[in-house]
């Protein structure tokens, strides 16, 4: 799963304070983030399920860390100043585009599990052909690069804000939310790519096992295969439980962000 530069090296924050030690769920947040990138640096370049599903149960713990350093009062208190509700509607419009890219990627594998369950039934029921087409996964890879397309959008977004003149608490609080921004794109392009078969390896992937039945529409019967099929089924919904799970933390966010805006 290849890492992404942080939009905040693209420019320069300041401090209108000076440093002070920061609170122990920001430290405790950082701490998480640098465990994410450790482990990211220690794990093959090429995205597989197992690795893309053990990267969204460990941003789920990133996305909890996000919205318990938002609840914390001394954020809430400094971003209801009135020179913060610029950046606190943008973290809401931004709230809202992951939302819906959370919601369609699940969607995605939602519409790939269920068709792998129907190749896993033909394959049961010994039934020579498999009711699938190439418009599925032509589909699918055209739905994956949209997903792909608005994500880079929402990074180019963040990427061109303007530098923060911000204290030194509310400085740390937005740099754990960039920062996990960062490692949520990473996660969220590796799994669409992983989808549309971008990075499958035809000799090594148990995704291609898939693909190939859905590119030929032919399942002969073979337990070896079946064997395979019914894992790639289950990954497939630890893939989906996850993303639910990331869908459900956004709302947490948001409602965080809005509960300033209601003060």
């Amino acid at each position: 799963m290849a890492s992404t530069s942080s939009p905040d090296d693209t420019h320069h924050t300041r401090s209108t304070s000076l440093p002070t030690r920061s609170h122990p769920i920001i430290l405790q947040a950082q701490e998480e983030i640098q465990k994410f990138r450790t482990w990211e640096a220690s794990i093959s370049s090429v995205p597989t399920a197992d690795t893309i599903c053990s990267a969204l149960t460990r941003l789920q713990v990133l996305y909890e860390c996000v919205d318990s350093v938002l609840s914390l009062p001394l954020t809430q208190q400094a971003l209801t100043q009135s020179q913060y509700r610029e950046l606190v509607n943008g973290l809401l419009d931004k709230s809202i585009s992951l939302m819906d890219i959370c919601g369609s990627t699940r969607d995605l594998v939602s519409q790939v599990k269920e068709n792998a369950r129907d190749v896993q039934s033909a394959l049961r029921r010994r039934k020579g052909e498999v009711s699938l087409t190439t418009s599925f996964i032509k589909n699918l890879k055209k739905d994956a690069k949209k997903a792909i397309t608005s994500l880079k959008q929402i990074d180019e977004k963040i990427g061109d804000m303007k530098p923060l003149d911000l204290d030194q608490h509310l400085l740390s609080a937005i740099k754990v939310v960039r920062d996990v921004g960062v490692v949520r794109s990473s996660v969220y392009r590796s799994l669409l790519l992983f989808l549309s078969g971008s990075v499958a390896n035809p000799k090594t992937s148990r995704w291609s096992l898939i693909q190939k039945l859905l590119h030929k529409g032919t399942a002969h019967r073979n337990d070896k295969l079946e064997m395979s099929n019914e894992d790639m089924v289950s990954l497939f919904q630890e893939m989906e439980n996850g993303l639910e799970c990331m869908f459900r933390s956004l709302i947490k966010t948001r409602a965080s962000l809005l509960n300033v805006l209601s003060r």
